[in-house]
């Protein structure tokens, strides 16, 4: 595989551990969309130069011809320490792009699924039963090594293939919002909000600066009955955070089109010279010009969001996420066969409580 190889910056250790991985993605079709625009290819050089990209799924294959779908990314959002090489795996997504290259599918993947590990590392005795995440942790300090063993462990689970993988550090989040002004948020219910802690926000859709729109993304504790006003169809705990997440994202790229990111070069440079240096992709030694040609038919803002069938369980005192046998293996299962025979649209209609819904 071709590689090319950016200088790896040093960050301070901002970001926490929540990091969200699918907002890279939405970075990257941000990006896609200026290849609509009659100038785009200077803009598209500043934005291949400013990412990097590595070896990180360890195919080492030399791109073929036009490119073509269906294609599966795997995307890791991770609390970058000081480099790559001390990053930590704290949002899981699979990205399924349909075959015509139109539309796209976010799948949350829970960090606490429990699944078959194949290479447990020093961590156990191979093969395992754990986390997911830990699939990433037995790599060790490796970024390519972990994202591999991630990416065979999520392909033994569901059968899906990647065809390349990104890697997100959000210390540039709150910069993100900052360079936009704001960014509408509809909480579902009122929330105290651990950080900042003790923060009330009332239900409804409102603008949020930085700080406080940091702060509802990040809050996990608000979700679950306990709470006035909680319905179970946006999930508990970090369920419910996963949903507020992906909301999140929709509402961001909103803004962004709306105020003429997409389309402005003058506001373009900016927002990306502060995503570049945040993201690590493996795009199967193609160029970042190369996907934004390819995908320039996707719309950012409409994207499908999902979650795996499952449900936090305890096992031998340790809490983890399950796809009970029944009713939730069987939707598992055909989800899984939906992504890996595209035909995702027919699984989200015959499944909408594993639909993400908002405004």
């Amino acid at each position: 595989m071709s590689r090319r190889r950016g200088s790896r910056r040093m960050t301070p250790a901002r970001s926490p551990w929540w990091a969200k991985g699918f907002v890279g993605f939405g970075a990257v079709l941000m990006v896609v969309s200026l290849a609509t625009v009659g100038y785009a290819q200077v803009l598209l050089n500043q934005v291949n130069d400013a990412i990097t990209t590595d070896d990180l799924l360890g195919d080492d294959s030399e791109p073929g011809g036009d490119l073509t779908g269906p294609l599966n990314f795997l995307v890791i959002g991770s609390d970058m320490r000081d480099d790559w090489d001390s990053a930590h795996s704290d949002s899981i997504m699979i990205v399924h792009v349909n075959e015509t290259l139109t539309s796209a599918n976010i799948i949350s993947v829970p960090r606490d699924l429990y699944v078959t590990i194949p290479d447990c590392g020093d961590l156990y005795t191979s093969p395992c039963q754990s986390k997911v995440n830990d699939a990433f942790a037995a790599g060790g300090k490796d970024a390519a090594a972990s994202v591999q063993n991630l990416a065979q462990t999520l392909t033994s689970h569901t059968g899906i293939t990647f065809d390349g993988a990104a890697m997100i550090n959000f210390d540039g989040f709150a910069d993100m919002v900052e360079t936009l002004g704001s960014v509408e948020l509809c909480v579902p219910f009122d929330m105290t909000l651990a950080h900042p802690k003790g923060t009330f926000v009332e239900k409804g859709c409102k603008d949020y600066d930085a700080r406080l729109a940091l702060g509802i993304v990040r809050e996990r504790y608000s979700y679950g009955p306990e709470t006035p006003g909680w319905t179970p169809e946006w999930g508990i705990g970090d369920f419910g955070r996963q949903h507020m997440q992906q909301h999140f994202i929709k509402q961001l790229l909103k803004r962004a089109k709306d105020l003429g990111y997409m389309t402005d070069p003058t506001k373009v440079g900016t927002l990306i010279e502060g995503i570049g240096d945040q993201m690590l992709l493996d795009l199967g030694g193609r160029s970042v010009i190369d996907f934004a040609f390819a995908l320039r038919g996707i719309d950012p803002t409409a994207l499908t969001t999902i979650r795996i069938p499952s449900e936090p369980m305890d096992i031998n005192g340790t809490s983890y996420v399950v796809t009970q046998p029944g009713p939730q293996e069987i939707a598992a299962e055909a989800l899984y066969a939906a992504v890996r025979t595209d035909d995702l649209s027919a699984w989200v209609g015959k499944n909408p409580d594993w639909v993400n819904n908002d405004k």
